[in-house]
């Protein structure tokens, strides 16, 4: 019986591993042009799967099996394979340490990787959005000369919205649907 329970664990980690990469393509495919999966405004719905380690401190391990296959497939090379497989371990654990507050396992994915997946790209591929700063005083050209002059803290706010939509709205979905298959031993009121 208890290597049935590990067969099945294993299975469903794997699973987990092969939807995460699935569903990074799928983002490509849902918003062509956008590269909702990859680009720099990311909308990956895999990265939902995080909230599932809610349920489980393995689920972080498929996560950055995921991430590691789905950036190999299709990522911005060796700094987004390494780091960006790094930083959603990181986040699957965060989420997982921090399962038992309300709200706060949200944070962790948002977070590392609108802070770091920025701070990767802005470093090592020396994105600059190139923009030179326009005149006025209206609100657009205010914005517009903030991102201007901080094209990091732009990159943060832009991947943290992708972030935050995913990782909200799909892993809300996620997180139900576990629930349905396999019950929740938490008492978080998710």
């Amino acid at each position: 019986m208890k290597h049935m329970l590990h067969a099945r664990r294993l299975t469903r980690l794997s699973l987990i591993a092969a939807l995460y990469v699935v569903l990074t393509y799928i983002a490509n495919i849902l918003g062509p042009g956008l590269n909702l999966g990859y680009g720099p405004i990311q909308v990956r719905i895999s990265e939902g799967l995080a909230m599932l380690a809610l349920f489980d401190p393995l689920i972080p391990v498929a996560l950055y099996i995921g991430s590691l296959l789905a950036n190999v497939i299709g990522g911005f090379g060796l700094p987004d394979i390494i780091f960006g497989s790094l930083l959603s371990l990181l986040a699957g654990y965060g989420t997982w340490f921090t399962r038992r507050l309300p709200v706060v396992p949200y944070l962790p994915p948002i977070l590392f990787n609108a802070l770091g997946v920025s701070a990767y790209l802005y470093v090592l591929l020396g994105i600059n959005f190139g923009f030179k700063t326009v005149g006025g005083k209206g609100l657009w050209a205010v914005i517009l000369n903030w991102i201007a002059v901080h094209p990091y803290w732009a990159m943060v706010i832009s991947i943290g919205i992708g972030q935050t939509v995913a990782v909200v709205v799909f892993g809300n979905i996620f997180i139900r649907l576990w629930k349905r298959m396999y019950g929740s031993d938490l008492d978080i009121g998710y």
